[in-house]
């Protein structure tokens, strides 16, 4: 009695502690703790132990990852209030020694972490009313800077098939919009669907692994019922050869006491006979046996075929969507970089000729602010399809940020490569753009390179940013070209 009032005791201080987690389990609790007081009996107090055991099993407590996003939003709040200019100096203190506390490792911590940034908050909300003008007003360039960041944040984001429309509904929104205070809103209109996003994913993989697991489940049955079938079929033969053996001693017995070769011919045929029946049936028992493990196989090679074609198809489109850019719906930085490397370890192998352009919209800025953001996108857009579709097979291109793109050119010389650019560039120019019944001529620079030895990645695109760069700053809608020094 006395273990039964200590465990009910250190049952009632453990759930003081996970209380207000899990409100059916706080529930599930109080009627555990009656039950356990009103228990006389010590078999059904163990069945409640093993009851509650299951339940905290199954109880998800995600403290961890809460505290880290916690954090991750505490950062970013602390960061985002030092960039306003109007920031009085004992608010812009209490958040460097805010930044300065050790991450909190418990809840009472976190708390205490979340309480004082909701502090600087309504400081700094009762310091801009209080003062004449917002930030904003004085400069709208901040407003428009943040307006570009989550547009761009948008862009880069790899989320699902379902969410991108959401998305892009919403970057509309923030492009049409002149209203400071609908920021906050659209962010998080953003941070709800990463999180959903987030969730589906998790979903996903979750059904990845059930499927899988059920999966190994399955052929440790049939492994093992294989298993049983070899030690059915192992006895079986051994129980045949005993019987052979068995109608062979009294064969031998039979002939010692044959009177004469007739009967002993009878008895031969007799035994011969036995055992061709029982070769014979063990032979069809086998063979139905292997008939039906071949068609349980052949089954079971389908089914898998299936799955391992709905697992590719999956991971297919998940690849596809990943580097894919969201605006342009061509390749993006992530596929670049993976195609670089690829082309460059040929490089190196083989050393064919692989070349390397930087291509940039040239006054792309002054288009945004003249005719706003969705015709900026619809530039983007239409010239990024113009040049895939100006380019070899072999070639590869990529939007590569904002409004560079990046180019790779293998097994061309640079005389055929500049005559590639050039056309590019002329290509570029003859799309007849219309904005506002404005007719607008647009134009790209390109910085081109080449391969060679003892070249590394970063040296080479390096090399094609500076001619970028050149070209930039020498008039604009021209190929330059940079050899190695």
């Amino acid at each position: 009695m006395t273990t039964k009032i200590a465990v009910f005791k250190l049952l009632q201080q453990l759930f003081k502690r996970t209380a207000r987690q899990n409100i059916t389990f706080d529930q599930y609790q109080k009627s555990l703790l009656k039950k356990l007081q009103n228990s006389h009996s010590e078999q059904t107090t163990l069945k409640l132990l093993e009851e509650c055991t299951e339940q905290l099993n199954e109880l998800e407590i995600p403290l961890e990852s809460t505290l880290s996003e916690g954090r991750l939003i505490v950062s970013q709040s602390q960061l985002q209030l030092q960039r306003l200019p109007e920031l009085s100096e004992p608010v812009n203190n209490k958040i460097e020694q805010a930044k300065s506390i050790a991450q909190p490792y418990s809840i009472i911590e976190h708390h205490n972490e979340l309480t004082g940034i909701i502090k600087i908050y309504q400081r700094v909300v009762i310091d801009l009313t209080n003062s004449k003008t917002t930030p904003i007003d004085e400069d709208t360039s901040l407003f428009d800077g943040l307006c570009e960041e989550l547009q761009q944040l948008i862009l880069n984001l790899d989320i699902g098939e379902a969410y991108i429309k959401q998305l892009e509904t919403i970057r509309q929104k923030i492009v049409c919009t002149n209203n400071p205070l609908k920021l906050p809103q659209y962010c998080m209109s953003i941070i709800a669907i990463i999180i959903d996003s987030t969730r589906e994913e998790r979903r996903s993989s979750r059904h990845f692994l059930y499927t899988l697991n059920d999966s190994l489940t399955q052929f440790y049955l049939n492994f093992a019922n294989n298993l049983k079938r070899a030690e059915s079929a192992f006895e079986e033969q051994d129980l045949c050869v005993k019987t052979i053996q068995k109608k062979s001693s009294r064969l031998k017995k039979e002939a010692e006491k044959a009177i004469n070769v007739e009967s002993l011919r009878k008895n031969i045929f007799s035994y011969v006979e036995s055992v061709e029946q029982l070769i014979k049936a063990k032979e069809g028992e086998k063979e139905r046996q292997v008939r039906q493990q071949f068609q349980n196989m052949v089954r079971e090679i389908k089914e898998l075929q299936n799955e391992t074609k709905n697992y590719q198809n999956t991971l297919k489109q998940q690849n596809k969507q990943l580097h894919t850019d969201f605006l342009t719906k061509i390749p993006n930085r992530a596929a670049w970089s993976e195609r670089l490397q690829i082309e460059f370890t040929r490089y190196q192998r083989y050393q064919h000729p692989l070349n390397l352009a930087v291509i940039d919209i040239d006054k792309f800025k002054k288009i945004n602010d003249t005719f706003g953001h969705l015709a900026g996108d619809k530039v983007l857009n239409v010239i990024a399809q113009t040049l895939q579709r100006s380019l070899r097979n072999a070639d590869f291109i990529a939007r590569y940020g904002g409004e560079e793109f990046t180019l790779l050119l293998p097994d061309i010389n640079q005389q055929q490569m500049q005559v590639v650019l050039q056309k590019l560039c002329h290509t570029i120019k003859m799309i007849p753009f219309k904005f506002k019944k404005e007719n607008i001529s647009i134009t790209i620079s390109i910085g081109s390179t080449c391969f060679c030895k003892d070249d590394d990645i970063d040296s080479v695109f390096e090399r094609a940013d500076q001619a970028l760069y050149h070209a930039k700053n020498n008039g604009r809608d021209q190929v330059v070209y940079f050899e190695k020094e």
